[in-house]
């Protein structure tokens, strides 16, 4: 153990796999939580007996942070894959199989047009993307524009933009191609041909192309937060319920009229903007710049029989052009069968940038409006057993074209007028639980510098 304290505003999984890292150095930590409970984002509620996730489920697999995380809090055996793994996508009165595809860009124009999803015409057009000049741009674009531009508007708005929606609620029409989905990005770097691009990557990156995409611990992400929460609890000081504030001090920086020699600031765009305002007014101001969207997790417990999916099919992607309220529904005893075998288990997402219609719903007018689509997708006929809704105001960040440049300004800002103090987060560089891990230690190794 050093003398050196660091402050950790946040008690989401960025702000504690920072705490994680630092207390693995030896600092004296200390984790400010503004909330009466840590976890953020991932949270878990009781309905009709079952521990069910209000927010993410699982976890992006092929990206490391998440598990090498797991495997550090002995949670590594518990890991799981969903046990369905069939997608499908609703378009008019229709439910069609996902075809492959990497985040939406078809690796198979044969299984494209056999899938039903894009038109005769749409295919065509995609195909087109193979012999098209080059026409990459030397600066970032939207996804919208690459997608339309290489494989048409049908590709992007029954494939990409339904797949793309369900992860960030976002517009890929403003959604920046290298920071959003650096997938995407990177691709660009290959190939001219959009499609020829993927399959470089798919080639390149998935040796085992039945390896998991997602994994999850069997006892819920939940169990990653209470164990790193136990961490703390042990070898750091935790502060819940308790808003911060940060000042100069002298010999460092003062968080709650404590004295700390580094700072991790771990929160969302806006309340870390109302940290930072004070003492680094350049960066305060770029995260205001920041948009994010609202979205809206329903919980439906079901008597079983109840929807018309079989048991392979983990869920139905609701492209924005066909103007429903539901974005996403997943069939969360079909992914998850230990969460119990005689009811079933709905996730049904609602909101994103272009469709806000919800916010001004109370909960059971959101409910029937949710039902009534459930009915015309899914066959969905009899009321909830139970329900619950989760409500996640500005909950995430929009990365809009240009949106790498406008981090790094901000985070040169911030080394310029208050060292010492480090940023972690999904506003920063990526929204997913492996990323926000792959942030918090960022910001973690940048205290210990």
């Amino acid at each position: 153990m050093t003398d050196r304290r660091v402050a950790v505003v946040g008690g989401g999984i960025s702000g504690l796999s920072a705490a994680h890292t630092l207390i693995d150095a030896g600092v004296r930590v200390s984790v400010f939580e503004s909330s009466p409970v840590l976890g953020g984002k991932i949270a878990t509620t009781t309905l009709d007996g079952l521990a069910l996730p209000t927010a993410p489920d699982a976890f992006l697999a092929r990206q490391p942070e998440m598990v090498e995380l797991a495997s550090e809090l002995g949670l590594e055996d518990e890991l799981i894959a969903p046990a369905a793994r069939e997608a499908r996508i609703a378009r008019g009165s229709r439910l069609y199989p996902l075809p492959p595809n990497l985040l939406g860009l078809p690796t198979d124009l044969g299984a494209l047009a056999d899938s039903g999803l894009i038109s005769r015409d749409g295919v065509a057009r995609a195909a087109l993307d193979l012999t098209a000049a080059d026409d990459r741009p030397a600066e970032d674009e939207s996804v919208g524009a690459l997608v339309r531009r290489r494989l048409g508007d049908e590709v992007l708005e029954y494939l990409v933009d339904p797949l793309l929606g369900g992860i960030n609620a976002g517009d890929s029409d403003r959604l920046s191609a290298q920071a959003g989905v650096p997938q995407i990005g990177a691709a660009r770097e290959l190939h001219p041909s959009l499609i020829e691009a993927v399959r470089t990557m798919q080639a390149r990156a998935t040796p085992n192309p039945d390896a998991p995409i997602f994994l999850t611990p069997q006892s819920g992400l939940q169990s990653m937060i209470d164990r790193l929460g136990q961490r703390v609890l042990e070898h750091a000081e935790l502060r819940l319920g308790q808003p911060a504030d940060i000042e100069r001090a002298s010999d460092g920086w003062h968080v709650n009229r404590e004295r700390f020699d580094r700072v991790v600031v771990a929160t969302a765009a806006d309340p870390a903007a109302n940290l930072l305002s004070p003492i680094a007014p350049a960066t305060a101001d770029g995260l205001r710049t920041i948009d994010a969207s609202s979205v809206a997790l329903l919980l439906l417990v079901l008597p079983l029989d109840s929807i018309d999916l079989p048991a392979a099919v983990s869920g139905v992607l609701v492209p924005r052009l066909e103007g429903r309220m539901v974005t996403a529904i997943s069939v969360a005893t079909n992914k998850w069968p230990h969460i119990a075998d005689d009811r079933i288990v709905l996730r049904v997402s609602v909101g994103r940038r272009t469709d806000q219609r919800w916010l001004h719903m109370n909960d059971d007018a959101l409910l029937d409006a949710v039902r009534a689509d459930l009915a015309e997708l899914i066959g969905l006929e009899h009321p909830p057993i139970a329900h619950h809704a989760t409500r996640w105001i500005e909950a995430l960040p929009q990365y809009d074209v240009g949106h790498a440049g406008r981090i790094d300004l901000l985070e040169d800002a911030l080394r310029e007028d208050a060292p010492g103090v480090h940023l972690a987060g999904p506003m920063l560089r990526g929204l997913g639980l492996p990323a926000c891990v792959r942030s918090g230690r960022t910001a973690a190794a940048a205290a210990l510098a």
